[in-house]
């Protein structure tokens, strides 16, 4: 179970603050201060880049680079936004019938630099991590030893930004 809080953590930082590249639509400049929500979509078991899309102050599509610890990076075609995140608190359950995991964390976030458009971006704000997976199956067990079966993450933030 702590390698599994331990695994949805590292995603939380990685896709917190994560996107690393993908097409996206052009940047949509907008008022240089207000809300900003960014919505984090991840479905592969293996590492993979999750899909990012921001709206509020500005629009734009991207990837999520997953990093490690408590930091990672929005990547859109016209530059990066890196944040850092403090969770807050969460859940997690585990049906060994099914191997169903299910994950909820919520939590903080900072915006801490920016490069292209977004340099000098400042902005915080709050996230909803959920995070669904099956376990591989071992000797008839649930493990955690394997790549799960299938895993669906989404990750939610929403906070007041200034660019």
């Amino acid at each position: 179970m702590r390698r599994l809080l331990a695994a949805a953590a590292v995603t939380v930082s990685a896709v917190a603050g994560a996107a690393a590249g993908a097409s996206a639509a052009p940047v949509t400049q907008r008022p240089a201060y207000g809300t900003e929500y960014v919505q984090i979509m991840s479905a592969s078991v293996t590492p993979a880049p999750a899909s990012a899309i921001a709206r509020g102050v500005f629009t734009a599509a991207g990837r999520a680079d997953l990093g490690s610890g408590q930091t990672g990076t929005l990547v859109f075609p016209f530059g990066t936004i890196t944040l850092s995140h403090q969770p807050s608190h969460g859940t997690s359950q585990i049906d060994p019938r099914t191997c169903l995991n299910i994950i909820s964390q919520d939590g903080t976030y900072q915006i801490v630099g920016g490069t292209g458009r977004y340099a000098g971006i400042r902005g915080h704000g709050t996230y909803q991590l959920s995070l669904e997976f099956v376990s591989a199956r071992s000797h008839g067990q649930c493990t955690s030893g394997k790549p799960p079966v299938a895993q669906q993450e989404l990750l939610r933030l929403s906070g007041p930004v200034r660019l």
